[in-house]
C-alpha cells in the first residue's frame, strides 16, 4: 500500500491535509513520509459538473457539511466524439475539485449502461485507447484519489435479462474484460490506487478483487438487517484480501434506503462513504440528492447523519414527545388566530377587508410551533405557504382565513386543547 501511495506522498502531507480540512485521510505513518490512505475518513458524494462556476458553488455547499471527495462517471462514447476536448473537461473538473478541497474518484467503465459490444475482444482496442488516455491525463493530478475501473459490473440488462443458460458465460466475459483493464491501469499508473464499484458485497468476484487496492461496494438495501449483512460481508472480504473497504454508493429514497439509515451503517462499521448524490437535479430528482440549487437541503436528518448523529427511534432510550403548549404558547397562538379572524379593517363585515398581515403573523406563530415540534409533514411546511401568501399582493383573504383555521385545528389537536 505504501508503494501504491508514493504519488500522493510526493504531494507532501501538509498540502494534501490542507486540501481535506477537518477530515484527514492519513494515518500517523503517513505524516512520517510513508503515506497511507485512511478510507474511513472519506466523506464523499457522487457528483460531476462541467461548469467551473457552478461546480465551485455546489462543492461549496458540500464543504459546509465536511465533504472531501467526489466520485463521477467518465464516458468512452463522449471521449471518442471529441477526444482532446473531453479529456480536458475531465481534467478541469478534477482540478476544480482539488482547488475546493475534494479528492476525486473517476469511474472509467460503467456496468449499468453496458453495451455488450464494447467488451468483445474486437472492441478492446477502442476501450484501451480511451482508458489509457484518461489514466495518463489524471494519474499525476493532485486531485486524484483513486480510479474506479468499473461501476457495478453485473448490474445491467446484459446480465439481468440473459437466458439462464448464458448468464454465467456473460458474467465471465465481463470479468475477463475488467481483469484486463485492471492490469492495464496498474501498468499505466503503478503509483495510483484502483478499485471497482461492486453493486453489493454479494457481487464481489475474487479474481478482480485480488487486483484492487481498496474494496468498494454499494448499498441500496431496504432493511437494516440486509444492510448490516451487506456491510459485514464487505468487511470480511476486506479482511480476507488485506485491504480497506469503502461504500461508494448509497442512499435512495425510492428504494427505502434513506441516507440516515445507510449512513448509520457506515458509522457502525467505521467505513467511509460516497452518497448518491450531491445535488437534487436531473432524472433522479425525486429520489436522490442532498442539496437544492440554492444551497438549501432536502432534510435535516441526512445532514445530521453525515456527522454521526442519528434520530432517537426509541430502541434504547424512550422518545420524549414534544409539547407545543409546554409554556402556554399554543394557547396564545390560538388566541392570536381567533382575534385576527374577528378583526376587520373597516366597519363592514367583509372577509376581504380582513387584516392580511395580522392573520399571517398569527399563522406564523402557530406554524413555527408545529414545525419546531415536527408535528406537520416537513416536506409541506406551513411557513412556506405563509411566505407565499405574504409575497402575493393579490392573495385571497378567504384562502388565508381557511389556512389559519386549518393550522388552529392542527395545533389544538396535537396540544390536546378543547375550546
Amino acid at each position: 500500500m505504501v508503494e501504491k501511495m508514493r504519488k500522493i506522498g510526493k504531494l507532501g502531507c501538509a498540502a494534501f491535509l490542507a486540501a481535506v480540512v477537518g477530515s484527514a485521510f492519513f494515518t500517523a505513518a503517513a505524516q512520517a513520509a510513508k503515506p497511507e490512505i485512511d478510507c474511513s475518513k472519506i466523506r464523499g458524494v457522487c457528483y460531476f459538473c462541467g461548469s467551473t462556476e457552478q461546480a465551485e458553488r455546489e462543492l461549496g455547499y458540500g464543504k459546509r457539511v465536511g465533504l472531501n471527495a467526489t466520485r463521477f462517471w467518465c464516458s468512452q462514447a463522449a471521449y471518442h466524439r471529441d477526444k482532446e476536448k473531453y479529456v480536458q473537461s475531465i481534467v478541469n473538473f478534477v482540478r476544480t475539485c482539488d482547488k475546493n478541497g475534494y479528492k476525486c474518484m473517476p469511474i472509467l467503465f460503467n456496468g449499468n449502461m453496458l453495451n455488450p459490444q464494447t467488451i468483445e475482444p474486437d472492441a478492446y482496442a477502442a476501450a484501451d485507447e480511451y482508458a489509457k488516455a484518461m489514466v495518463e491525463a489524471l494519474k499525476d493530478e493532485p486531485g486524484l484519489l483513486m480510479f474506479d475501473a468499473m461501476n457495478e459490473p453485473l448490474c445491467c440488462d446484459y446480465i439481468n435479462k440473459a437466458p439462464k443458460e448464458e448468464k454465467e458465460a456473460r458474467k465471465a466475459k465481463i470479468w475477463t474484460f475488467l481483469n484486463r483493464q485492471l492490469d492495464q491501469i496498474k501498468a499505466w499508473a503503478p503509483d495510483c490506487l484502483v478499485t471497482v464499484g461492486y453493486t453489493t458485497a454479494w457481487e464481489i468476484e475474487e479474481s478482480t478483487a485480488r487486483k484492487l487496492d481498496v474494496l468498494s461496494f454499494h448499498c441500496y438495501n431496504d432493511r437494516r438487517e440486509v444492510i448490516r449483512a451487506n456491510f459485514q460481508l464487505a468487511k470480511e472480504w476486506g479482511e480476507k484480501l488485506g485491504i480497506q473497504v469503502i461504500n461508494t454508493e448509497t442512499g435512495c429514497l425510492a428504494r427505502a434506503n434513506s441516507y440516515e439509515m445507510a449512513l448509520e451503517a457506515c458509522h457502525e462499521f467505521g467505513i467511509g462513504w460516497f452518497l448518491f448524490e450531491l445535488m437534487i437535479h436531473g432524472r433522479c430528482i425525486d429520489e436522490h440528492g442532498i442539496f437544492y440549487a440554492d444551497g438549501t437541503i432536502r432534510d435535516a436528518a441526512t445532514i445530521s447523519a453525515m456527522f454521526g448523529c442519528f434520530r432517537n427511534r426509541g430502541v434504547n432510550v424512550p422518545v420524549v414527545p414534544t409539547n407545543p403548549n409546554r409554556e402556554g404558547k399554543a394557547d396564545r397562538a390560538l388566541e392570536m388566530i381567533r382575534t385576527a379572524l374577528k378583526e376587520y379593517t373597516s366597519d363592514a363585515f367583509d372577509y376581504r377587508r380582513s387584516d392580511k398581515k395580522k392573520l399571517l403573523d398569527a399563522c406564523e406563530v402557530a406554524a413555527n410551533l408545529l414545525e419546531a415540534c415536527e408535528l406537520v409533514p416537513m416536506s409541506e411546511l406551513p411557513t412556506t405557504q405563509i411566505e407565499k401568501f405574504r409575497r402575493d399582493e393579490n392573495a385571497d383573504l378567504w384562502e388565508i382565513r381557511k389556512f389559519a383555521v386549518s393550522l388552529a385545528e392542527r395545533l389544538k389537536e396535537v396540544s390536546q386543547i378543547i375550546d
